[in-house]
């Protein structure tokens, strides 16, 4: 699902923020990637067998900038953040180029361009920001019905011959920044293409039955924060769940809720670089 049409909302906040010779340029192409988690379906950490029909992230914003390494703690201080642009978490003078406005995004696909940014000056674009947020009727490219959702999952999970259709949503708000750095992904040449890429891991919520067991202790594994299926399967009727985020809190075991959400809030990267959340 390539976005076409774009370069005109695309906005370059040069200028003052940037201190490049802005003759040198080249392309920056944004990104989105769901994996082959979502594309080929896995297991997940409490045994259950997941395959998507959809999965779908409204984003809105992304801006893509460039940063000195030994300068990073700059992005956490205090008084060093300036507006004007879809983020106001990086750095005072920092080149960075954005899309402006909200992208509706299915994700079971092979990763994709939202929309590119023509005449960028050129660099390494090291670092990413982008929010997910409930999507607004504007929202380039949003499915029917789909309004006010900021992530969903369709799909199908079995396990020991039980099968479930699930719909399930969230309009939970995330603002991610300082993503990356992702390789060598965002090293933009003159007359050359770039790549700044939102990457979303959703076996963070559903855990991975390759990494281990569900019960662990090691904060570094995919399986420490993730739920699995199984709380979303005690909610299912008739083997069917429908239902959003607000029922969930409502349904839901409270701490495993709780969970869920830090869960969630935890997908967004650039590559397997994570982001910080504001």
């Amino acid at each position: 699902m390539k976005l076409h049409g774009l370069l005109a909302m695309v906005a370059l906040f040069l200028g003052a923020c940037g201190g490049m010779d802005e003759a040198a340029v080249g392309t920056l192409v944004f990104s989105a990637n769901g994996e082959e988690f979502v594309r080929n379906g896995f297991t997940s950490e409490d045994g259950w067998s997941i395959q998507f029909q959809a999965v779908y992230v409204n984003v809105y914003g992304p801006t893509a900038y460039q940063v000195v390494e030994d300068q990073q703690q700059s992005l956490t201080q205090a008084g060093l953040r300036h507006g004007g642009h879809p983020h106001e978490n990086i750095p005072e003078g920092s080149a960075h180029v954005a899309l402006m406005g909200d992208y509706f995004l299915q994700l079971k696909q092979p990763a994709f361009e939202v929309g590119r940014a023509e005449d960028a000056p050129i660099g390494n674009y090291n670092r990413l920001a982008f929010t997910v947020r409930p999507a607004p009727d504007e929202s380039q490219g949003l499915e029917q019905g789909f309004t006010g959702v900021s992530l969903a999952f369709l799909g199908t999970a079995e396990k020991e011959g039980r099968s479930i259709g699930f719909d399930i949503r969230f309009s939970e708000e995330m603002v991610y920044y300082d993503c990356g750095p992702n390789g060598d992904a965002g090293v933009l040449a003159e007359g050359e293409q770039a790549t700044a890429e939102m990457t979303f891991h959703v076996d963070h919520v559903f855990g991975d039955s390759e990494a281990g067991s569900p019960d662990t202790s090691d904060e570094s594994s995919v399986n420490f924060m993730a739920v699995g299926f199984g709380p979303f399967a005690a909610l299912a009727q008739d083997d069917s769940l429908q239902i959003d985020q607000q029922q969930l809190g409502q349904l839901m075991n409270g701490a495993t809720y709780l969970q869920l959400i830090d869960a969630v809030r935890t997908m967004g990267h650039s590559g397997e670089a994570h982001c910080h959340l504001d």
